[in-house]
C-alpha cells in the first residue's frame, strides 16, 4: 500500500509542462489515458474519458483493474503486446474496442511514448464511433429483408474475392431469385410479395455461419457467398431451406420451390473483377432455370388433353408446303427435329446456292453462309430452341448470296413437340430484307428512314388502326464509351439490338435511329401492351452485361405516344414520343413516360424560356439579378451570405433557379452565367469591405464550370481586376460532384485555397459516399443539407446524423453550417449543437443587394 501511495504522489506532481499537457489533452474530443508498461498503472487520464467512464480518481490505479471489471490480469487483447514487439517509439497500433461495460465501440490508436520522468509509456488515444458504426450499419442493410443490400454486399464480395485471391482458394457463391414474385405480388398483393423475400433472406440466413453472408442484390435477386465449403455443400444448405420453406406453407409461396439458385466454386484464377464473380453465379441459376423450365414442359404436356367430336381432316402435307413455298417471297423451310434434316424451298437454294432442298447437315451448311459479326447471335437463338428455353425463334444476320453480296435476313421459326415433349417440328419463315438503304448496317435492323416511311403509310392508309409508337434510348452509353472505346460502345448497341428483337411481340415493327435510340411500333390499343413490354426489357436491360471479356450496364428509357389519340399526322407522332423519351431520362432513366398534352404544353413553355434565356443572356444578362441570402453564427450575428442568381422576364415571369439553371447547363450557358454571378460577388465583397463589412460571400459552382479550362484564370484575373480579398470568397460545390470528380478537381480547389479563397461542399448528406468525402475533400466547410434539418427536434436520426456530423468535421478542422432553418425549433435545435453557421428562412430569405445591405449588413 505504501508504495501504492508512493507511485501515485510522484505521479500526479504537477510541473508546468505537465498542467499543460492535461490541459490540451483535456479539451480533446477524445478518450486519451496514459499507462507505465511495466506496471500498467495509469498516469494520465483526460477529462472526457474520465466522464465516460465515470471515473474520480484513476491516477495510480491499475488499466485493466480500473477499466474492465473482475479481471485478474492485463487483457488478452491489451496493445501493449503489439507495441512492445519492435519497442520503438515512432510505431503504432489501431484497433477496435468493444466495451461491454457501457456498450460503446471505440477506435483506438495506441503508441509508446517517453513519460515525463524518461520511463517508457503506453499512449492510447480513442474515439467513440458507435453512432458511425450504427448509420453504416443502416446504410448498408436492405430495408426490407434486413441483409446487406446491393452496395454493401459487392464491397463485402470484393473483400472476400481478395482474401480468396491471397489464399489460392476458390470460392463458392451462389445466386437466389426468388420464383413468381410478380404472380404473388398480382395475386396476393405485395405485402405478400415482400413477405415472400423476407421469409427467402430469413431462412437462409438461419443456416450461415458467422464467416458466411447474404446481399440483396435487388428486386427477387440475392447473393450468398460461403465459407470454406464446396459446391455440394452450398446446394445441399440451399435445398434443405427450400424444403424447410415448403413444409412452412406459406400463403405468399405460389410455387413448389419458393426460390431457385445456382451454386458455382470459382477458381480465383480465372477472375478479374466482382462482376465476374456475378456472372458466374448468374449463368449457373441460367442452368438451373433451364432445366427446371424443361421439366416443367415435359409435366404440363403430359398433362394436355385435346377432346374433339369433329372428324379428322387430312391433307397431303407436301402439296401445302409447296403451296405456300410459292404463294410468298419469303423463304418458308421445315425441319425434322428427330433426324436434324431440313427442308428449303427452291427459291432460296438458287439465292444462297445451297446443294439441295433436303439438306441433312443444315446448321454447317447454312451457317457457313452466315457474316461472322452475325455468328454468335445466330448460333445462341439456335440454341435456344436446342436447349429448351423457348420454343419461339426470331433472329437477324446477313448471309452470303449466289453472287457473292451480304443480304440481310429475318429469320421466325416455331417448335413444336410430340406428345411426350421431345421436341419433333421445327418450321418458320426467313425473310429477305436485302442490302438496299432501309436497313442498318450495324444492327440488321430497319433504318429511320425505313421508319419514316413506314409511320407515313400508317398514318394515312386507315386511321382507325390503332398502334403505340415507342421511342427508346439506351442510358449512359456515354460512360461505356469513356471507359472503352467507341467501338466497344457500337457492339454494345448491336447486342441492344438483338435483344430488343428477341423481346419484340409478334405484333412489333423495330427499327434503329440515330446512336443509341430504337423506334418500336406496336399495333394494337391497348396500353397495357406497351406498358408489359417495357417491363420485359426492364427486366433484360436491368442486368449488368458482358462481351468480349468487358462488362457493361446500361438501362433503357422510352417515351410512348398512341395513335390516333394524340397524333394524326407521323412527323408529330415522332416529335411527341421524343418529349416523352426526355421526360422518362430527365425523371430518372430506366422508365416509360406516356405523352399528355400536358407534357406539350410544359415543352412548349421550356423551348421558349430557353430561347429568351439565351437571348437575354447575350445581351449583357437582361432580366437577371444577384440576390443575397445571409448566413449567421449561432448566436445570430451575421458572417456572411450566399450569392446567389435570379431571373425574370416580361414573358413568362420569375423564373426559379431550379427550373432555369438546368437549361443553361443543358444549352452550355451555365458557364457565362457562372462567371458573371462570381464577378457580381466580388464586386460586392470590395464594396462592402471598404464601408467596413467584410463579410464572407460564397458562390455556388457547376460541374461544367469546374471542367472549363480557364476557370483558374478567370479567377486570378477577376480578384486582380478589383483588389479583392480572396479570403473574403467561397467557392461552393455540391456533395455529389466531389464524389464524382478525381485528381483535377483537387488538383483546381488547392489552387483556389492557395489564393486565400475558401471551399464548400454544399448539401452534404444527400449523396452516396458522405463520409468518404470528409476524409478526402479538399474543403473547408460543410452545409448540411435542408432535408435533415425541417423538423430535427422530433427526428432522433436527423439529429445524431447533424452532430455525429459536426463532429466529424470539426476531427478533420473542418466548419459546420446547416441549411434550411425555417422557425425557431429548427433554430433552438440547431443552436445546441457544436456547429458554427446558420442560414435559412427563419434567419433571412434571399433578398436583392440593396435589400440585403438595408435588412441584414446595417442592421447587423
Amino acid at each position: 500500500m505504501k508504495k501504492y501511495e508512493e507511485e501515485k504522489e510522484h505521479i500526479t506532481g504537477i510541473s508546468l509542462e505537465h498542467w499543460v499537457f492535461g490541459e490540451i489533452m483535456d479539451k480533446m474530443n477524445a478518450n486519451i489515458y496514459v499507462t507505465d508498461i511495466e506496471t500498467d498503472r495509469i498516469l494520465f487520464m483526460n477529462r472526457r474519458m474520465k466522464e465516460a467512464f465515470g471515473l474520480d480518481e484513476p491516477i495510480g490505479k491499475i488499466c485493466w483493474q480500473t477499466l474492465k471489471k473482475g479481471r485478474t490480469h492485463r487483457c488478452d487483447d491489451c496493445p501493449i503486446f503489439q507495441l512492445e514487439k519492435n519497442k520503438k517509439e515512432a510505431d503504432s497500433y489501431m484497433w477496435e474496442a468493444d466495451d461491454l461495460s457501457n456498450n460503446r465501440i471505440y477506435e483506438c490508436f495506441d503508441s509508446l511514448i517517453k513519460w515525463y520522468d524518461g520511463r517508457t509509456a503506453h499512449f492510447q488515444y480513442s474515439v467513440d464511433v458507435t453512432e458511425v458504426k450504427r448509420l453504416y450499419r443502416q446504410a448498408s442493410t436492405d430495408e426490407l429483408t434486413g441483409v446487406l443490400n446491393r452496395r454493401a454486399g459487392k464491397t463485402a464480395l470484393k473483400k472476400s474475392m481478395e482474401k480468396a485471391q491471397r489464399s489460392d482458394e476458390p470460392l463458392v457463391l451462389a445466386m437466389i431469385d426468388a420464383n413468381e414474385l410478380k404472380q404473388v405480388n398480382d395475386k396476393l398483393g405485395h405485402q405478400a410479395g415482400d413477405q415472400l423475400l423476407v421469409t427467402i433472406a430469413s431462412r437462409i440466413s438461419g443456416v450461415l455461419n458467422e464467416k458466411e453472408y447474404l446481399f440483396r442484390l435487388g428486386g427477387d435477386e440475392f447473393v450468398v457467398v460461403f465459407s470454406h465449403t464446396t459446391e455440394k455443400e452450398a446446394e445441399r444448405k440451399l435445398k434443405n431451406v427450400l424444403q424447410g420453406i415448403r413444409k412452412e406453407n406459406l400463403p405468399g409461396v405460389m410455387t413448389q420451390n419458393a426460390f431457385c439458385f445456382g451454386a458455382v466454386c470459382v477458381e480465383m484464377d480465372e477472375i478479374d473483377s466482382v462482376d465476374d464473380l456475378l456472372c458466374a453465379a448468374d449463368e449457373k441459376l441460367y442452368q438451373y432455370k433451364r432445366t427446371a423450365h424443361i421439366e416443367r414442359a415435359n409435366e404440363r404436356l403430359k398433362q394436355l388433353n385435346h377432346p374433339t367430336d369433329a372428324e379428322p381432316f387430312s391433307y397431303n402435307k407436301e402439296l401445302l408446303y409447296d403451296a405456300l413455298a410459292q404463294s410468298t417471297d419469303d423463304y418458308i423451310y421445315v425441319c425434322n427435329m428427330k433426324t436434324g434434316v431440313f427442308q428449303y424451298p427452291q427459291s432460296m437454294v438458287d439465292e444462297f446456292g445451297l446443294p439441295g432442298r433436303i439438306i441433312e447437315n443444315a446448321a454447317a451448311v447454312w451457317g457457313a453462309k452466315v457474316h461472322e459479326h452475325d455468328k454468335a447471335a445466330f448460333l445462341e437463338s439456335n440454341q435456344e430452341i436446342a436447349d429448351g428455353r423457348t420454343d419461339c425463334h426470331r433472329v437477324e444476320y446477313r448471309a452470303l448470296n449466289h453472287e457473292g453480296q451480304w443480304v440481310w435476313l429475318r429469320c421466325r421459326g416455331r417448335l413444336e413437340r410430340d406428345k411426350n415433349g421431345e421436341p419433333e417440328l421445327f418450321a418458320g419463315i426467313i425473310t429477305n430484307l436485302g442490302n438496299k438503304n432501309r436497313i442498318d448496317h450495324l444492327t440488321g435492323l430497319l433504318n429511320k428512314f425505313e421508319f419514316i416511311h413506314q409511320l407515313e403509310l400508317l398514318t394515312q392508309e386507315d386511321r382507325d388502326a390503332p398502334f403505340s409508337l415507342l421511342h427508346l434510348g439506351l442510358d449512359n452509353l456515354k460512360r461505356v464509351n469513356d471507359l472503352y472505346d467507341r467501338h466497344f460502345g457500337d457492339e454494345v448497341i448491336r447486342i441492344a439490338a438483338q435483344r430488343l428483337q428477341s423481346l419484340l411481340p409478334n405484333n412489333g415493327m423495330l427499327f434503329r435511329l440515330d446512336g443509341d435510340e430504337f423506334a418500336v411500333i406496336l399495333f394494337g390499343k391497348d396500353k397495357a401492351m406497351a406498358q408489359n413490354f417495357f417491363r420485359s426489357l426492364q427486366k433484360s436491360f436491368g442486368k449488368q452485361q458482358s462481351y468480349d471479356n468487358r462488362t457493361f450496364f446500361c438501362t433503357i428509357s422510352c417515351g410512348c405516344v398512341t395513335f390516333p389519340e394524340y397524333a394524326a399526322a407521323h412527323m408529330e407522332l415522332i416529335k411527341y414520343a421524343g418529349y416523352a423519351l426526355n421526360y422518362a431520362k430527365q425523371s430518372g432513366k430506366d422508365r416509360i413516360v406516356f405523352f399528355s398534352r400536358e407534357m406539350l404544353v410544359e415543352k412548349v413553355r421550356v423551348l421558349g424560356i430557353e430561347e429568351l434565356l439565351r437571348e437575354n443572356i447575350n445581351n449583357g444578362f437582361r432580366g437577371f439579378e444577384a440576390y443575397f441570402q445571409p448566413v449567421f453564427d449561432k448566436h445570430k450575428k451575421l458572417v456572411g451570405a450566399e450569392c446567389l442568381s435570379r431571373w425574370a422576364s416580361e414573358k413568362f415571369g420569375r423564373v426559379g433557379p431550379d427550373e432555369f439553371i438546368p437549361l443553361l447547363e443543358k444549352n452550355d450557358l451555365i458557364l457565362k452565367l457562372g462567371r458573371w454571378i462570381f464577378e457580381e460577388a466580388v464586386k460586392k465583397s470590395v464594396e462592402w469591405t471598404r464601408i467596413g463589412y467584410p463579410i464572407k460571400i460564397s458562390v455556388n459552382v457547376s460541374a461544367s464550370q469546374m471542367e472549363d479550362e480557364g476557370l483558374l484564370h478567370f479567377i486570378r484575373s477577376t480578384l486582380s481586376k478589383y483588389h479583392a480579398d480572396p479570403r473574403l470568397l467561397m467557392l461552393e460545390l455540391t456533395e455529389s460532384y466531389f464524389a464524382d470528380s478525381g485528381e483535377n478537381l483537387s488538383m483546381i480547389l488547392s489552387q483556389c485555397r492557395e489564393m486565400g479563397m475558401s471551399v464548400a461542399i454544399d448539401d452534404f448528406g444527400t449523396g452516396y459516399s458522405s463520409l468518404g468525402l470528409l476524409k478526402l475533400a479538399p474543403a473547408d466547410v460543410v452545409k448540411i443539407d435542408r432535408t435533415f434539418i425541417k423538423g430535427i427536434r422530433d427526428r432522433k436520426f436527423d439529429r445524431s446524423f447533424v452532430s455525429l456530423i459536426a463532429d466529424l468535421c470539426h476531427v478533420m478542422d473542418m466548419d459546420v453550417c446547416v441549411e434550411g432553418v425555417e422557425d425557431e425549433e429548427d433554430y433552438q435545435a440547431v443552436a445546441e449543437m457544436d456547429i458554427q453557421y446558420i442560414q435559412g428562412f427563419y434567419l433571412g430569405r434571399p433578398v436583392p443587394k440593396r435589400s440585403f445591405e438595408e435588412m441584414f449588413l446595417i442592421k447587423y
